[in-house]
């Protein structure tokens, strides 16, 4: 068994590749093959060490067969190595055998079944940060080579500033980026709403903060509503998205609706943000828009009257009921009883020849846009 030695001079020309690489995010898996032949390592990645991620982490080409059955199989949700954890957190650094021993490697189910089909054995995790995310560099090495040893740790911790700053540049990059992207919504009338990996709310644009009141409101960097089934509902609207095929998720594509008690409902959709660069680097991962019905237009209540012949009173409820409210909602918002209210709605459809709430919308909103 050969022993593989770090090569400092290596290692310290690959470093300064990665400044590169914050630059043009392209460059990532090239540096991080540089720093494999520095390190004696058959493959690198980088991860976050917390939270939930997904596939497309800047990895090696020599992983790639291997990470597709790490995140197809579920091996991610049962690795581990994240029992080093702890000892980056204290240390910056951690080895294989900080956490596994020799009977270890005998008998897990995640060292033979699946590292000991692709021939792999021994790592050593580099803890980095930006912003409030941890990260990790992996470097993997095989059966047939040594462990890390201690003497390689204390070499291997000097990497994490270097790292660190390229991470804060890139991070920095998507930050300025979404400024843009903030900025346009804005012009486009859009309100939105920017989400990190972990579901939480990095920045509103000025529509969406406009937005908020006693009913839509943002807690500990969660949107939600005072109704906690619709609070519900987003948040796990909001976690399909970030943390799923959204596709494949019903949750992730059906949108969700925030009520506002006199006025119409809002929508929120929110999709990924595809094509951020190195996505594991960005503070945020998704957008979510809103739409706002109270921007539909209805045409005046005296229109109404006239044109089919409602009451003052009925003009009003059509009005609500074209905003998208509900019959208690409406009651609440008019100060009037529940079952007036139904009577009005019943009178209202009689006059004009509709059957359901969403005929009533389309029909003053025709009237209004003509």
């Amino acid at each position: 068994m050969a022993v593989v030695q770090i090569n400092p001079l290596l290692l310290d020309d690959a470093l300064d590749q990665v400044l590169g690489a914050a630059l043009a995010p392209e460059r990532w898996n090239s540096v991080l093959e540089r720093i494999c032949e520095a390190t004696g390592s058959f493959g690198a990645h980088i991860l976050p060490l917390r939270g939930k991620f997904s596939p497309g982490v800047p990895a090696t080409p020599s992983l790639s067969e291997a990470f597709e059955a790490y995140f197809r199989e579920g091996w991610h949700l049962q690795d581990i190595r994240f029992g080093c954890v702890p000892h980056v957190l204290r240390k910056g650094v951690a080895i294989e055998h900080d956490i596994s021993s020799e009977d270890d490697f005998r008998r897990s189910s995640y060292y033979n079944d699946f590292l000991g089909r692709f021939g792999f054995r021994y790592s050593a995790m580099i803890g980095f940060t930006t912003g409030d995310t941890l990260l990790s560099l992996g470097l993997q090495r095989t059966m047939r080579d040594m462990p890390f040893d201690r003497e390689e740790e204390r070499i291997l911790t000097r990497m994490r500033s270097r790292l660190s700053l390229a991470a804060d540049i890139m991070r920095g990059i998507s930050f300025e980026r979404l400024d843009g992207m903030s900025d346009a919504f804005d012009m486009a009338n859009t309100p939105c709403a920017f989400y990190d990996r972990h579901g939480r709310v990095t920045r509103l644009n000025k529509l969406c903060e406009s937005l908020l009141d006693q009913d839509i409101r943002l807690v500990q960097g969660e949107l939600t509503s005072r109704w906690v089934e619709e609070g519900v509902a987003l948040r796990g609207h909001i976690k399909a998205v970030v943390h799923s095929v959204a596709i494949a998720d019903k949750l992730a594509s059906t949108p969700v609706r925030l009520s506002r008690p006199g006025k119409r409902p809002l929508i929120v959709r929110a999709q990924r943000l595809r094509g951020m660069p190195a996505e594991i680097f960005s503070h945020s991962i998704a957008v979510a828009t809103v739409t706002n019905l109270e921007d539909r237009p209805v045409p005046a209540g005296k229109i109404l009257q006239i044109l089919f012949a409602l009451t003052a009173q009925e003009a009003v409820v059509a009005i609500q009921l074209a905003r998208g409210l509900n019959h208690k909602e409406i009651a609440e918002a008019l100060d009037l009883g529940y079952e007036t209210v139904r009577t009005h709605t019943k009178s209202i459809m009689a006059k004009t020849d509709t059957k359901r709430q969403s005929e009533i919308a389309a029909l003053l909103s025709g009237i209004r846009l003509s």
